[in-house]
């Protein structure tokens, strides 16, 4: 699947930084979003537990990609 964002004129790619964000779903369910500076989707994960979530986030800021501190733009 191919994220984009709605540009001024047209449909443009989502930003090249790369950062994530854990969003909570319901019934303690959580889902792994990565996103551009501007909390634009570029992957989400599947909703699982919100404790897989969170051990995914940690695993990536290990990694060196850091939390997105706003809210991320979804694409659903």
């Amino acid at each position: 699947m191919l994220f984009l964002k709605l540009g001024l004129t047209d449909w443009t790619p989502v930003g090249e930084e790369m950062l994530h964000k854990v969003v909570p779903g319901k019934n303690a369910l959580a889902a792994l979003v990565i996103c551009d500076g501007d909390g634009n989707s570029k992957a989400m994960s599947a909703f699982v537990p919100e404790e897989k979530a969170t051990e995914y986030s940690k695993s990536l800021e290990l990694k060196g990609i850091p939390e997105f501190p706003g809210e991320v733009k979804l694409p659903i």
